[in-house]
């Protein structure tokens, strides 16, 4: 997924993965819902996020109802380590991302 916010270009295929979070990965379910934390070549945290239409990211039909989508949605460093805290993210993938902003 390519999304362009204040005039740079967020590509889901030229950043590097970081983590996912994807209690429910069945995209005919309504409750499906996927987040992918990436980092650009400049440093940059953004998060790509799917959900299906029982979830945080539906999105309204012209018709009435909802129906799932995908979003683009940047964070800075803390964000980005509050999201891998928040999700229970292996505490390898933080710290080898993070570590210099975690007490010991």
């Amino acid at each position: 997924m390519q999304r362009v916010i204040d005039r740079k270009l967020y590509d889901t295929d030229r950043a590097e993965q970081i983590a996912q979070y994807a209690p429910n990965a069945d995209r005919s379910d309504l409750y499906y819902l996927i987040e992918t934390l990436y980092e650009t070549s400049g440093g940059e945290y953004f998060l790509h996020c799917e959900g299906g239409a029982a979830t945080q990211y539906a999105k309204p039909c012209s018709g009435g109802g909802t129906t799932g989508s995908a979003e683009i949605e940047l964070l800075d460093e803390q964000a980005a380590l509050d999201w891998c805290e928040e999700r229970g993210i292996d505490g390898e993938i933080v710290v080898e991302e993070f570590g210099h902003l975690i007490e010991t």
